[in-house]
């Protein structure tokens, strides 16, 4: 009985530690996806998919690659306008848009974007990044100036890093809070998708709209 006995124990060890095993692996955090508790707080998973629906791109993971640079989105053109009630219809160019991304944080994912559109300029109090390999998506709160108009945004920024610029950028953005006294500004709780027209935000060294050209009609915020 007592050899009995020692058979079953060690038939069994096999499954135990097959067990064990899988309990590890269910634990696992894949890194090419998913947002960060940040992002989340940011932005809910419903609104996120509800941008995706209307063909905003928005990467996921925690691998995104150096985005740190200049860049300019000419021609600036509305892929999917806010609601009926735009102004603006699909294929409208705005005035072209430069970005600049900085003070990038590999550890905790974060990244500063500052950006400047006819006559708008927008600071940013710091964002978050999603991504892996070449692409990511950047998630922002901007503090927009525009005219004599003030407002607080999302903005979100999906864009593929090659070596002659960021391909295909596609941007949202969405009004949480304005001081709009001449009411300029598209409204609270809505949102635009713009995009690159021709597939390429240039590299630049300044962060000066004026070189860009003349400018096409329009502001992505009014």
């Amino acid at each position: 009985m007592i050899i009995l006995h020692r058979l079953v124990c060690f038939a069994l060890l096999p499954a135990v530690v097959l067990v064990s095993l899988t309990g590890c692996q269910s634990d696992t955090v894949d890194p090419t996806k998913g947002f960060s508790a940040s992002i989340q707080n940011l932005i809910s998973p419903a609104d996120i998919e509800k941008l995706r629906a209307r063909g905003m791109p928005i990467n996921e993971g925690q691998r995104p690659p150096s985005i740190e640079g200049i860049y300019v989105s000419s021609p600036h053109q509305l892929v999917s306008p806010y609601g009926p009630d735009d102004t603006y219809a699909v294929g409208h160019a705005f005035a072209d848009l430069v970005l600049r991304f900085s003070n990038q944080n590999s550890t905790d994912l974060t990244a500063t974007v500052d950006l400047k559109n006819a006559g708008s300029t927008g600071s940013g109090v710091g964002g978050f990044l999603a991504g892996n390999g070449s692409t990511f998506t950047f998630f922002a709160e901007i503090d927009l100036v525009s005219g004599n108009a003030t407002a607080k945004q999302v903005r979100i920024f999906s864009v593929e890093i090659t070596p002659d610029g960021i391909k295909d950028l596609y941007t949202t953005l969405l009004i949480t809070g304005k001081n709009d006294p001449d009411n300029t500004l598209i409204p609270v709780g809505v949102s635009r998708i713009i995009r690159d027209g021709n597939g390429l935000a240039s590299v630049r060294s300044t962060f000066r709209r004026g070189a860009d050209g003349p400018a096409q009609t329009g502001d992505a915020d009014r």
